[in-house]
């Protein structure tokens, strides 16, 4: 009888400590809250720099001659076509252009008489600047082509002419400014070289003309 009372008091006592435990184990992790994962972070579309890719445009300038015999000076207007490259604030690019010119002179002195017109250059450049947000201040360098007659009349001898189409160089700088997401606006400083042409006539008699020309222009561009 006391064996059976005993195994009583022991089970009675071993079920109290296991809920005893029960109860500070659930107290100590508190009451029942379900997982929440974290919310799965936000997908950035990707934002190319603001100076990166392809871009047309058009322009339109003014263009002068220091040549000593008819200083020739007019205006043009063309289209340029270009792609950039973005480095952190370094950009790197190229440009072509064409553009139609009335860049030309006259000189006369009695029957003596000098012509000279630029119809048309046109030039292939590379590019690199340095971007400060929307602005891009940039050098820039290349090969130039242009379209130039030269006559030149004295008396009693027979007329110097020299038209063909000359290969020089191109080197200047200009600064550019985006307007807005796909636009931007550029002014810009080109030197362009041809150097002395020379001017024959019929009986082999030779004369020489500078036909360098510095040019300033504005221009507009759509980036794609």
């Amino acid at each position: 009888m006391k064996s059976q009372q005993a195994k009583s008091v022991l089970f009675g006592g071993a079920l109290f400590l296991l809920t005893a435990g029960s109860s500070a184990w659930a107290a100590d992790l508190g009451p029942y809250k379900p997982y929440n994962p974290p919310p799965p972070e936000p997908v950035r579309a990707y934002e190319p720099a603001i100076w990166d890719g392809a871009y047309i445009g058009i322009n339109g300038g003014y263009g002068w001659s220091n040549s000593g015999l008819t200083e020739p000076s007019g205006g043009f207007g063309g289209a340029q076509l270009g792609y950039n490259w973005q480095r952190d604030r370094f950009v790197f690019g190229v440009e072509g252009d064409f553009q139609g010119a009335d860049i030309s002179g006259r000189a006369s002195d009695g029957a003596d008489f000098a012509r000279s017109d630029m119809n048309w250059f046109s030039t292939v450049r590379g590019r690199v600047g340095i971007a400060n947000g929307p602005w891009l201040l940039y050098g820039t360098g290349g090969v130039a082509f242009a379209d130039i007659d030269n006559h030149l009349h004295l008396a009693n001898v027979p007329t110097f002419r020299d038209s063909d189409t000359k290969t020089g160089y191109a080197v200047g700088g200009g600064l550019e400014w985006a307007f807005s997401r796909n636009w931007s606006a550029k002014a810009e400083y080109l030197y362009l070289g041809f150097g002395d042409g020379t001017l024959h006539n019929s009986v082999g008699d030779e004369a020489r003309i500078n036909n360098d020309v510095q040019t300033v222009r504005v221009g507009l561009n759509y980036h794609f």
